[in-house]
């Protein structure tokens, strides 16, 4: 309940009172377990990030590319079954707050730091162009690979699309790895 409320109405949003009630429990039950609405805002965040594979790391015989590819698919599949996460990670990344500085150091500097380390060898690779910035890639990809279960009713609505369903999710598996492959890390002869 905590998880989707923060995702829906962000921290100022959410109260304890409407999660308690959501989970069919008191309030004070809520201030108990966690101490305050802080508290249970990181526990729900930490719930959620502890379903979050690691970065892969490239073996020798996986170049960055594949890599990229791979990390790609996992954070879209993830997405697709989780889409409260982004949209959490979204409402505190839109302004400085304590909350930002606890999801970048807990969970999100790790990773980053690492993507953009693939980017940067695949561009030494030849398959990114020295003039991208490898930073600004990272966004691309997680605003490209979020999006469609971000906004789940518009895509229903608009286009038909079951955002919850398997196919969809494995579909656009496709359609990104299709644009990282044949975009971003195609290499020119």
């Amino acid at each position: 309940m905590a998880i989707r409320s923060f995702a829906e109405v962000g921290y100022t949003g959410a109260t304890t009172a409407g999660i308690a009630r959501a989970a069919g429990v008191t309030q004070p039950l809520v201030h108990h377990h966690f101490g305050s609405k802080d508290g249970l805002w990181r526990a729900a965040v930490d719930a959620v990030f502890a379903g979050i594979p690691p970065v892969p790391v490239p073996s020798t015989d996986l170049g960055p590319r594949e890599a990229l590819a791979s990390i790609v698919e996992s954070f879209v599949r993830f997405v697709a079954g989780h889409p409260e996460v982004t949209r959490i990670v979204a409402r505190e990344g839109a302004a400085p707050s304590p909350r930002l500085d606890y999801l970048l150091k807990r969970y999100l500097h790790q990773p980053f730091r690492e993507i953009v380390d693939l980017l940067r060898a695949a561009q030494r690779e030849g398959f990114i162009p020295p003039d991208v910035r490898p930073e600004l890639c990272l966004f691309l990809v997680l605003g490209a690979g979020s999006h469609l279960f971000d906004v789940s009713a518009l895509a229903e609505r608009s286009q038909g699309i079951d955002t919850t369903a398997s196919w969809t999710h494995e579909a656009f598996v496709v359609v990104m790895r299709t644009v990282l492959e044949r975009g971003l890390l195609r290499r020119d002869p």
